[in-house]
């Protein structure tokens, strides 16, 4: 996908959404993922400018959102009581940072978890924090995702891994 059609599409999906979900992955970094919620086209104008060269950019179309809410003992409890299976496929998500908190500290506080306990442990580190609980997506799923590896001063777009 070109640049100028990613921002189209993910301005066109920004109009119709409150927030959609963004996965930043840089290359030659390790396993660094970085999600985030975007609210508007202003953030990803501001994202693509700030990052960097072959920098991946994921925007899913569609998110299964499973709980929302400021994380107290009580929203703790509700969630995992409600889960009816110890473990998790796909596992889920928990994201608690906007576009700007990745931008004022260049990573997000993004968890993944496989099974009750490890929600629990999680949950419990970020009370008092608002946070979004989603079945993992799958930032491979072409029909559920737009894509751009960030270009170089010429306009070539490479994933990270040819540079």
């Amino acid at each position: 996908m070109t640049k100028s059609d990613f921002i189209k599409s993910v301005t066109e999906l920004l109009k119709n959404n409150v927030k959609v979900l963004v996965l930043v992955r840089i290359p030659n970094s390790g396993n660094n993922r970085n999600y985030f919620f975007m609210e508007n086209s202003n953030e990803l104008e501001g994202l693509i400018n700030e990052s960097n060269e072959s920098d991946s950019i994921t925007v899913f179309k569609e998110i299964n959102e499973l709980n929302t809410g400021l994380v107290t003992e009580g929203f703790i409890r509700i969630v995992t009581e409600s889960q009816v299976e110890n473990s998790f496929d796909p596992e889920l998500l928990i994201v608690n940072n906007t576009y700007r908190e990745y931008q004022k500290n260049g990573s997000s506080e993004c968890n993944t978890v496989e099974n009750v306990n490890e929600l629990k442990e999680v949950l419990t580190d970020t009370i008092g924090e608002k946070i979004s609980i989603i079945s993992e997506p799958d930032f491979c799923d072409e029909q559920n995702t737009f894509h751009l590896y960030v270009p170089n001063k010429y306009g070539i777009s490479k994933p990270g891994a040819t540079y």
